[in-house]
């Protein structure tokens, strides 16, 4: 089972340490939900087991 992973950031052209973790869920589905939402951050960043799945949303 794959694990998701969503970050944000609240900087304009963040580096790879100004990404917080949001939330870890098994369920894709709730993690492109919550990537898409901009409340209190900049960018968005989804990851599929450690991999980046959309870089910048």
């Amino acid at each position: 089972m794959s694990a998701y992973a969503v970050f944000g950031t609240v900087k304009a052209a963040p580096s790879d340490d100004d990404w917080e973790l949001i939330v870890e869920t098994a369920d894709p589905v709730e993690a492109v939900s919550i990537v898409h939402e901009t409340e209190g951050t900049f960018w968005r960043r989804l990851t599929e087991d450690g991999q980046i799945v959309l870089g910048r949303v």
